[in-house]
């Protein structure tokens, strides 16, 4: 059973020296292989070059055609096979948001999903995927996306084709994605087709069937949930059972406990693959699992904030492979940590969980009695607070002041060196920033009121 780890370049894409290190112990973790979703970090040619990394349309200067050669080589050093995941319906955001291929979208206000039925869209998908496939020529397997469309039948074209095809609205993502399989068999007739299935479980099997997708595409179930609140449906297993050959199971190591978390709770990523082996466990004997999909993303889309970066979720990764590899030791606990040499990055993850336990001890300072009665918003407007108790929030403030600072130049030169320059500011911004400002701020009035003598009486004005 094939073990695939998932990289997702849409957030905080890793260098190349770092991915060396990361291929080495995915290999000896027991992984098989990768499932490399880059996005626009991808060296994208000719009439695409404007959405990819030639032009560093995502702001890290990642990846170069040689970078993208040098990861390939490096996995079949490793024994990984590479799986190239392309986007071709929804989660098009790094494409559509571009001026020349914005006319392309479903709904105008959202860049996420191709409108299928305009004549330019299939065509720009089958170049995305001229490029990735160009990038691989070896190329086992290949990844069409094709989850979460939401926005369907928005445009008038595709009502249209809802209200007058026999299969109504499923008919816009199925003859779609049946063109653009297609394409792929037609480019690469041996290739092993993977789509995500969320968008297929509550469509008919008659529907399905009419399509004819067995053969030629490999659904992979997703569900993330830990095993008090896993469930698939039973009908669902016996839906694909008659609709197709072989099927994939996917999981998640990080990037699914929510869209802006910092830490991976490694025994809720644990929990995760444990119920998926249950499930597998008591599948239908027509289903057949060729392997697992280790999801970790980096971003819940996009424009989302990034979440969980990979060298913090290392533990996680670990204790899930061994979940596959050893599954008689599922019953110990799950680690929380590594040996230094198999945790590459972890400098970035000491500092993320420094800056999460500064950031609770900020948190109950700003937060906290002290504040709320001695320097709340009402006594600094009436300069009315006593200095003997403002002295106080002046010190603590001043000790989370200096711990913050230092952290947030280490963490900065930390993640540079594991990732891009936009990648690193925009987890330093979004995360320290507002932190930052506001025990700045707390300790800058604190400092003041402190200098004068206890109020006589409020001053109004």
């Amino acid at each position: 059973m094939e073990k695939i780890v998932h990289l997702d370049f849409k957030g905080a894409p890793l260098k190349v020296s770092y991915l060396e290190k990361l291929f080495s112990i995915i290999k000896e973790w027991g992984g098989t292989g990768l499932l490399i979703e880059w996005e626009d970090t991808f060296p994208f040619t000719a009439d695409l070059e404007c959405i990819g990394s030639s032009n560093n349309s995502g702001g890290d200067g990642m990846y170069s055609h040689e970078e993208v050669k040098d990861i390939m080589l490096c996995a079949k050093a490793n024994g990984l096979e590479v799986i190239q995941l392309i986007q071709t319906i929804a989660h098009m955001e790094y494409v559509l948001k571009h001026p020349k291929f914005c006319h392309l979208k479903e709904s105008l206000p959202s860049p996420a999903v191709l409108c299928p039925t305009k004549p330019d869209s299939l065509p720009l998908v089958c170049n995305l995927i001229d490029d990735i496939l160009n990038a691989q020529p070896e190329a086992k397997y290949i990844h069409i996306g094709a989850d979460e469309v939401w926005h369907t039948a928005v445009c008038h074209s595709c009502q249209h084709k809802a209200a007058t095809h026999k299969y109504k609205v499923a008919s816009l993502f199925l003859d779609h994605i049946q063109a653009v399989i297609l394409y792929v068999k037609q480019r690469r007739p041996n290739i092993t087709i993977l789509m995500w299935d969320d968008m297929l479980r509550p469509m008919t099997v008659e529907t399905l069937q009419a399509y004819n997708l067995r053969d030629l595409v490999q659904p992979v179930i997703w569900n993330y949930s830990s095993v008090e609140h896993f469930q698939i449906d039973r009908t669902l297993w016996e839906k694909y059972e008659n609709l197709f050959s072989h099927v994939w199971a996917g999981s998640a190591f990080k990037g699914a406990n929510g869209s802006s978390q910092m830490l991976s709770r490694v025994a809720r990523y644990v929990s995760n693959q444990e119920a998926w082996q249950r499930e597998i466990s008591k599948k239908p004997n027509g289903i057949h699992f060729n392997g697992v999909i280790l999801t970790g993303w980096s971003r819940y889309d996009h424009y989302a904030t990034l979440c969980e970066l990979l060298p913090v979720a290392l533990p996680s990764l670990f204790s899930c492979l061994r979940i596959w590899t050893q599954p008689m030791e599922t019953n110990e606990i799950a680690s929380e940590v590594l040996p230094e040499e198999e945790w590459p990055g972890i400098e970035v993850a000491r500092c993320i969980h420094s800056f999460v336990m500064l950031r609770e001890r900020s948190y109950s300072l700003l937060h906290g009695d002290i504040v709320a009665t001695w320097l709340n918003p009402w006594q600094i407007k009436m300069s009315y607070t006593s200095p003997v108790q403002v002295e106080s929030v002046a010190n603590a403030s001043k000790t989370i002041l200096t711990d913050l600072k230092g952290l947030y130049a280490e963490t900065k030169k930390q993640l540079e060196q594991i990732t891009g320059k936009r990648s690193t500011e925009e987890w330093i911004v979004a995360f320290f920033d507002t932190i930052l400002k506001n025990i700045e701020e707390l300790n800058r009035v604190a400092s003041l009121r402190r200098q004068v003598g206890a109020s006589v009486t409020p001053t109004y004005s």
